[in-house]
């Protein structure tokens, strides 16, 4: 289809040629106010995928009509900031309600009666309960990430902020994978639900190349880390299955003076946007991260993923795998482990995992031409000695006055 006037220069000046598969085929669901689960694969285009729609149908100045739900601050501030610039073109505005912020300030916000929130779950909540944030007047609601906000540990309370809304309501799911509860959405939310699969179509991750590094030594990873990050064309994202581990990694890289940013739940709200900032911004090219930035963050030219540890599911590896090669860009994910490891690794992904050394350069080789390439170097450092030992004793007599041989005399 088109592109929809009011976004063709949205597209332009983000260099966007033409809407993606999944923009295309949700559109005019959404557009009609069909309920529906929407998958494909990271970096498809989601966001744009349900901002478009939810732009059309909104009436500018006729309070809040729209929750869209995130996982995390950084994805919430995020989508916020995709759409706000085109809902001015529309004349309405969007306002981000997340933890950590500064809840003053939000209460400030909403008094300009935004069409849009975008929020995360725990703050919205509370200001629902505490009677700052009214929801009957709400028409769409998207449940972004939908795999993760609708685990074991949120399901009822996305049910329960459901049902202060009126019964009609549009609901809308957007995710890259699915889960359990995807195949019951009836039972869990009481109405039938059209899906919208195209996590096969693989042309948006046809650039990103999937290594392995057979490593359990974290002496090693650490080595292995630093000298990636040494590479000027590396920005990477270094993956940790749980914050102890991270925190260990982070004492072992200062202790070695390596520049980065860390990136964890736990820490504070200003601590995570400055980190954020930092990395987006290229002025560090390294990010060390949970699972808090796996979900949904677009950052641009990301070269590298690393898992310092195997993920623990499919899921996981594929939303990890997606900050990097978006959009049919290249990228490389490279994972420590070892043949245990490997052998699970293979089952998270149909693309080919190929074993890998790391070059002083940091780039990667097979193990035939890393030793190729060890073997040289080993043997011009050999050939050069002799000439360094010449090099130095020039140096040690340079300037005195060579002794007369006997046969001049």
């Amino acid at each position: 289809m088109e592109i929809p006037t009011k976004f063709q220069n949205y597209f332009k000046q983000n260099n966007f040629e033409k809407m993606t598969t999944i923009q295309e085929t949700v559109f005019e669901p959404f557009i009609n106010g069909e309920d529906f689960v929407a998958m494909a694969p990271t970096g498809s285009g989601k966001t744009l995928a349900f901002a478009m729609p939810i732009l059309q149908n909104i009436t500018p100045n006729d309070g809040l009509q729209v929750v869209i739900l995130e996982p995390s601050q950084e994805l919430a501030v995020q989508v916020r900031n995709v759409i706000a610039p085109l809902a001015k073109e529309f004349g309405c505005k969007v306002q981000s309600i997340t933890g950590g912020a500064n809840p003053k300030r939000q209460l400030d916000k909403l008094k300009e009666k935004p069409e849009i929130i975008v929020a995360t779950l725990g703050r919205l909540d509370d200001l629902v309960k505490a009677k700052k944030i009214k929801l009957a007047t709400v028409q769409t609601v998207v449940v972004d990430e939908a795999d993760e906000m609708l685990n074991s540990t949120k399901l009822q309370s996305v049910r329960e902020l459901l049902s202060d809304m009126p019964e009609d309501i549009q609901l809308t799911f957007f995710s890259a994978t699915a889960n359990d509860i995807f195949n019951d959405m009836k039972k869990w939310f009481g109405v039938d639900f059209n899906v919208i699969d195209q996590r096969s179509d693989e042309s948006y991750t046809t650039g990103i190349k999937h290594y392995f590094i057979n490593t359990t030594d974290d002496g090693m990873k650490d080595m292995l880390i630093r000298q990636m990050a040494h590479n000027r064309k590396f920005l990477g994202m270094v993956f940790f299955n749980n914050s102890r581990s991270l925190h260990k990694v982070i004492s072992s890289l200062d202790h070695n003076k390596t520049n980065f940013v860390a990136l964890d739940s736990k820490m504070s709200s200003q601590s995570r946007k400055e980190a954020l900032q930092l990395f987006t911004s290229k002025k560090v090219n390294l990010m060390l991260t949970t699972d808090v930035a796996a979900r949904g963050m677009d950052i641009n030219n990301v070269t590298n993923v690393v898992n310092y540890m195997v993920p623990r599911d499919k899921n996981e590896y594929t939303h990890r795998a997606g900050r990097t090669g978006r959009m049919g860009k290249e990228g490389s994910v490279v994972t420590f482990g070892n043949t245990h490891d490997y052998r699970n690794l293979k089952s998270y992904t149909d693309s080919e995992i190929e074993k890998v050394f790391l070059n002083a350069d940091g780039s990667f080789s097979d193990k035939e031409t890393y030793n190729k390439k060890r073997k040289k170097r080993a043997e011009t450092s050999k050939g050069d000695k002799p000439k360094a030992k010449k090099r130095l004793r020039d140096q040690k007599n340079k300037g005195k006055r060579r002794k007369p041989s006997t046969e001049s005399k």
